[in-house]
């Protein structure tokens, strides 16, 4: 751990400085001679292999252009180590070989994750495979070649030994150094946290002391709760310090061929064998443990910032429906208003000019101006009727139009509306007809509104019906509705536009692509008025052989209608 303040100190993206370069050394160097001095002392046993571990750790944690510098720094770091055990040549050898096995881990872990975030499980797995794994296989067989050619030593042992050291250096040592941050460790001693944390760490000195106590039983699968425990509470610093405890206690004792549990009866080498596998098992599951955490944490993060997205846009979309709805209101206000003050002119201007057009007064003289008078009633009156469509719409959505029930003949109110349509239709030589003669069907309707429903289907249908067309109104009744339906033989419309039809200021042009003349309040006011009688709109239509627009209406309890 102390290492680990160290590295994470030089974690610069900057120049490396001279400083941290003989920090690089120093503890490479320290960690090499420190485990080759234990083993002489053991009969040549490292156990764990610490250099190469901190070496990779200095290097991922710098930019690939400081690199060059700290591979040289670690190259003469353990050159100097090898130097106390081997010859010169030996010593370069030594040096070569740790070097490349940690490159063979640092280049293609820095292509293939380009985060080097240990803390992610998929930056994990692909570190171990290559910690494990090729790496040191290559270094232990490389460097028992040299020894073997020039010494005469044992080929497989030595490969095995080096192997066995290296890969577990690099398995333990690497990842708690790459993810345990010096606040993290200061975090757990803070005066809120030393008493928990002390009992977590009693935790795991009371399975050394257990194992020590019974040294005959295989009590050392204790460490797997006492440590993983420790990492759930306080995370890779936690299991960091954990582990290292563990790693200690294990390893000196079958270093010296005195392992705890039924291992003290196997020879040294098959003790420290199996204590490094059973070790290199506890790291990687703590550290797989530690990674499942963080991602945790950080998906809880990441749901927290999205809910927070989600509630801010709710609170946005709710103030931009009702600004929305407000903006919607003051139109409809004012064109309601609009609407109202220029109606009052304008039914002086057609009074006015249906008196000129009858000569109420005495002759207008020039036959021109009579027919002027016309074209000024007629153009008054169109644009009666758009202000009026347009005042009736502005109503409905500012919610203020009134209906006023009463007892209706429907078919009643079709026949007057066919009759104020039948001088439109005559112009445009279209004929227009009912289906039958239906008997009285009863509805409580506002006689208005249901007039106006029928002129404007009416009025459309003559409109988009070219001459020597028809134009048929049907009305029949099932028990609980009434249907009214007109039928053209007009242009039709397009399957895709149809759907648009009913909304208002919505005009579809026509195969010669033009549109009529008007606002496209028609079939808006007919399907609002329908749909204010508890009724519904429905728009069928062919391309090029005409249109039936329907509309249903519910039909009260026939005793309420008959009294």
């Amino acid at each position: 751990m102390a290492q680990s303040s160290a590295i994470s100190g030089a974690a610069s993206r900057s120049a490396i400085t001279p400083a941290t370069l003989i920090a690089i050394a120093v503890a490479v160097f320290a960690s090499a001679s420190g485990v080759d001095a234990i083993s002489h002392l053991t009969g040549g046993f490292d156990g764990i292999w610490l250099s190469n571990a901190i070496l990779l750790a200095f290097l991922l944690k710098h930019s690939r252009r400081n690199w060059a510098a700290i591979a040289v720094a670690g190259f003469i770091a353990n050159l100097a180590a090898g130097m106390i055990s081997y010859s010169p040549p030996f010593a370069a050898v030594f040096g070569l070989c740790n070097l490349l096995e940690v490159l063979i881990v640092a280049l293609p872990l820095r292509a293939m994750v380009m985060d080097r975030d240990f803390t992610r499980s998929s930056s994990l797995l692909t570190f171990y495979a290559l910690a494990v794994g090729p790496a040191p296989i290559i270094s232990a067989i490389l460097f028992s070649a040299v020894t073997h050619a020039t010494d005469q030593t044992p080929f497989l042992r030595t490969v095995i030994d080096w192997y066995s050291s290296d890969a577990l250096g690099l398995a333990i040592v690497t990842p708690p150094l790459m993810t345990v941050k010096w606040g993290d460790l200061k975090a757990m001693f803070k005066r809120d946290q030393i008493v928990w944390t002390s009992l977590l760490l009693g935790v795991v000195v009371f399975v050394m002391v257990l194992n020590f106590v019974l040294r005959s039983y295989p009590l050392a699968f204790l460490f797997f709760p006492a440590v993983v425990l420790l990492t759930f509470q306080r995370g890779f610093a936690g299991g960091a310090i954990a582990l290292l405890m563990a790693s200690v206690y294990l390893v000196i004792p079958a270093l010296f061929g005195e392992a705890s549990g039924v291992l003290h009866a196997h020879p040294a080498r098959e003790q420290i064998t199996v204590v490094q596998i059973f070790i290199a098992v506890l790291s990687f599951s703590v550290v797989l443990v530690g990674a499942a955490l963080e991602e945790r944490r950080r998906l809880g993060q990441w749901l927290a910032a999205a809910i927070a997205r989600a509630e801010n846009s709710r609170e946005e979309a709710l103030l931009a429906k009702e600004s929305a709805e407000k903006a919607n209101r003051s139109k409809s206000m004012f064109l309601a208003n609009m609407s109202h003050e220029l109606r009052t002119p304008l039914n002086a201007v057609i009074g006015f000019s249906e008196m000129m057009h009858a000569e109420i007064f005495g002759p207008l003289g020039d036959r021109r101006y009579r027919e002027y008078t016309g074209l000024i009633q007629g153009a008054g009156k169109h644009l009666l009727d758009l202000i009026n469509d347009v005042l009736d719409m502005s109503k409905i959505e500012a919610g203020k139009q009134e209906l006023h029930r009463e007892k209706l003949n429907i078919v009643d109110v079709v026949r007057d509306a066919l009759a104020m349509m039948r001088e439109q239709a005559a112009a445009g030589q279209v004929a227009l007809e009912m289906a039958a003669d239906s008997a009285p069907i009863f509805i409580q309707a506002d006689r208005r509104a249901m007039k106006q429903i029928f002129l404007n289907l009416l009025s459309n249908a003559v409109k988009f019906t070219p001459e020597g067309g028809r134009v048929t109104v049907n009305t029949e009744s099932n028990g609980d509705q009434v249907i009214l339906s007109v039928r053209d033989t007009g242009i039709g419309i397009p399957a895709e536009h149809i759907y648009r039809l009913g909304n208002p200021f919505v005009q579809i042009r026509n195969n010669a692509g033009t549109t009529q003349t008007g606002t496209g309040l028609g079939l808006a006011l007919v399907r609002a008025l329908t749909e204010m009688h508890d009724g519904s709109f429905r728009i069928e239509s062919t391309e090029g052989q005409g249109t039936t627009v329907s509309v249903s209406f519910p039909i009260r309890a026939r005793e309420t209608l008959a009294a």
